[in-house]
């Protein structure tokens, strides 16, 4: 196995990864695989074997429920109800036991396998059956199980010295009696159909707990029925099971489920190592884009819309690899947040942003520079300094930033952060809440930070013009960055009803695809002349 894997290895070297990084997963790798996780794909193995007996109870039962359902169709198809069946067949017979009487008996039983023996007697004369061989009466034990009207019942007879239980319908009309013996097909078949007296099939009648048809002894049968079935005629057929059939097909199920086990085992250790594979890869590569300066920023226009200017732009980080094309943020901001590398890829967004947006005179402007920032960073006086030099020997003042806090993410230290914050205040500097309402902090972090600007979330714009209760959340989020006196930014407005909603709010600060996309250096430059050009013929 571990041969295979630093095969595996040894190819990628000649792909996509780097050499240190192929170095530590060879390494890696090719250590970790021994006796420990032998014995770990082994117990797993062994663990699954211990549900044998389980699996073998479902297996058996399903198997007996789809054989007795099928047998019981049969059965209901061939006799059903026995009251209709009884006169239907009544009406052959002129109960004479005449020869060709005794002739149609034998080829009605003959016909339907589920017959044993019909037999005819005459009132005040001998019997006549479909059964020459003679049967004499001490010879066999009868009970009534039930009557069905006042000239039909169902009795259960059986020879003394056997097991076997034989249903009898009896009939009586104005001629004579007609009595009809039933086989006991479906208990026969599934007695032995799994093994030799496996099952046990009893009948009772649905409103009765007592069986009154057994064919072996209930000791040696578990105690619950593994399947029932409700029969015609108010009767019920119960299945039981010996344990040994469960035993068998346990041990059966033992090689098959350790199996099974071990390759889910082996499945999970090589899906660990495969994420871990492609976290140490999307590690090494996020790294060399650093090195390459791979990572753009994307503008997106945030609009005044009370005077219809450019308010300022959010930057947004952005991955145009070689080879690949764009990549989305959704696809490396989680991981690089957790790894720390957002940290220069931060300052390099910062960097680039300087360089674009000096070339359409940003700086002669007041407009703002949103620039998002992860807790890890306000919490660390030395990281912040290292960004805020970028602009020492830039054109664009520092006071024209403003870093946005995500409230999904959590501090670690509010204190320190609060120190952080205020220094960068005293530069000049804006602190937004971004996301405002959606995550760890609530609204405790306007306080404990002292911020003065909200972003208002997209979940909460995207309900105007419906009636979710996010709406009514949303209103309340206005009404306390109104009573705080905060300045307020909605993000994703998408349409004129959402624009004019949080403007009649008096949120005049909106960002959103209604205003604009997010967009490179050169879109955005363009639309910045768009925008400056819109606003002349205003004033003109």
């Amino acid at each position: 196995m571990s041969v295979i894997l630093i095969m595996v290895l040894r190819m990628f070297k000649r792909d996509k990864f780097t050499k240190n990084i192929n170095d530590i997963l060879l390494m890696r790798f090719s250590g970790q695989i021994g006796i420990g996780l032998m014995f770990f794909i082994i117990l797993v193995g062994f663990g699954c074997t211990t549900m044998a007996p389980y699996f073998a109870v479902k297996q058996i039962s399903s198997k007996i429920q789809v054989d007795t359902d099928e047998l019981v169709q049969t059965y209901i198809k061939n006799i059903g109800d026995y009251q209709v069946f009884i006169n239907n067949l009544s009406r052959n017979f002129d109960f004479t036991c005449s020869e060709k009487e005794q002739t149609q008996l034998s080829r009605i039983a003959y016909s339907n396998y589920l017959i044993r023996k019909i037999s005819l007697t005459p009132y005040g004369q001998n019997t006549c059956s479909s059964y020459s061989e003679q049967t004499h009466t001490h010879d066999i034990n009868s009970t009534k199980i039930s009557n069905y009207g006042e000239n039909m019942s169902l009795w259960l007879s059986s020879k003394i010295d056997s097991l076997q239980r034989i249903f009898e319908v009896h009939w009586k009309g104005d001629k004579g009696e007609l009595i009809v013996s039933l086989e006991p097909i479906v208990e026969e078949i599934l007695r032995n159909k799994y093994c030799d007296d496996c099952v046990l099939t009893s009948v009772s009648m649905n409103e009765e707990v007592e069986n009154f048809s057994w064919q072996g002894d209930i000791k040696l049968y578990s105690k619950e029925p593994i399947y029932y079935v409700s029969l015609p005629n108010g009767l019920r057929l119960s299945s039981y099971i010996k344990p040994e059939i469960i035993d068998k097909t346990a041990q059966e199920l033992r090689m098959p489920l350790f199996l099974i086990g071990c390759s889910i085992a082996a499945f999970l250790i090589l899906l660990r190592r495969s994420l871990i594979r492609r976290r140490l890869s999307l590690h090494a590569l996020v790294q060399r884009g650093i090195t390459k300066r791979e990572f753009i920023p994307y503008y997106q226009p945030i609009v005044n819309v009370k005077t219809n200017e450019l308010y300022g732009c959010e930057v947004l980080a952005r991955w145009k690899k070689k080879g690949a094309g764009l990549i989305s943020p959704m696809e490396f901001i989680p991981y690089v947040e957790k790894s720390g590398q957002i940290i220069p890829i931060t300052n390099l967004l910062i960097e680039k942003t300087i360089k674009d947006l000096s070339i359409i005179n940003w700086q002669l402007t007041n407009r703002v520079i949103s620039i998002n920032l992860v807790p890890q960073q306000l919490e660390n006086l030395e990281l912040m300094n290292s960004s805020l030099q970028l602009f020492s020997k830039s054109k664009i003042s520092v006071k024209q930033v403003a870093f946005e806090i995500t409230e999904r993410k959590q501090f670690e230290n509010l204190a320190i952060a609060s120190e952080v914050i205020a220094y960068l205040k005293s530069q000049g500097i804006d602190i937004k809440l971004d996301d405002a309402g959606t995550g760890y902090g609530g609204f405790s972090y306007i306080q404990e930070l002292n911020l003065r600007s909200l972003k208002i979330d997209k979940m909460f714009v995207e309900n105007i013009g419906t009636t979710d209760i996010k709406l009514s959340l949303l209103d309340s989020i206005i009404a306390f960055g109104k009573q705080a006196g905060m300045e307020m930014i909605a993000e994703g407005v998408e349409t004129k009803e959402q624009s004019l909603y949080l403007l009649e709010r008096d949120v005049y600060l909106q960002q959103g695809y209604y205003f604009g996309m997010p967009m490179d250096a050169e879109e955005f430059s363009l639309y910045n002349q768009e925008i400056q050009k819109r606003h002349s013929i205003i004033l003109g």
